[in-house]
């Protein structure tokens, strides 16, 4: 069954969200140099956790995608939608600070980036939801 346009969006900011962790998680294992404030810790502590999460996301984008019942099955969006938008409530006051006082340019693009694919992530669950619900009723008769 073909998905939705909101379905298509949920797999297009789970994306983005993922591409932000990746960020993240490179900048812990030191590839890419992370954007760190200053008291706030060793960033390789968190190297298990951010892949752990890279992985579920990725399990969720693979299964939004390519999954054919994905389409009927309501609950999938809500739920799949839980760890992207969680993954980053713990760093919304560092989220705010970067967008409204940035030292760098980066951390502007990081901050829209996040809030944005947040914010679309939240809005295409919740209307893939609905359709999911419709397209499940209509099957059904």
């Amino acid at each position: 069954m073909e998905r939705t346009g909101a379905m298509k969006a949920f797999v297009i900011a789970y994306l983005v969200v993922l591409a932000v962790l990746a960020q993240i998680l490179l900048g812990a294992l030191g590839v890419l140099p992370l954007l760190q404030k200053p008291g706030s810790g060793d960033p390789s502590g968190f190297v298990v956790p951010l892949a752990v999460f890279g992985v579920l996301m990725l399990v969720i984008i693979f299964a939004a995608a390519r999954w054919h019942r994905a389409p009927r099955t309501p609950w999938f969006w809500l739920v799949g939608a839980i760890p992207g938008i969680l993954f980053f409530f713990p760093d919304i006051p560092i989220i705010i600070q970067a967008a409204t006082s940035p030292e760098s340019v980066l951390d502007v693009v990081l901050a829209i980036a996040v809030t944005g694919g947040c914010v679309v992530l939240l809005i295409s669950a919740v209307i893939s939801f609905q359709q999911a619900r419709h397209l499940e009723r209509s099957a059904a008769s």
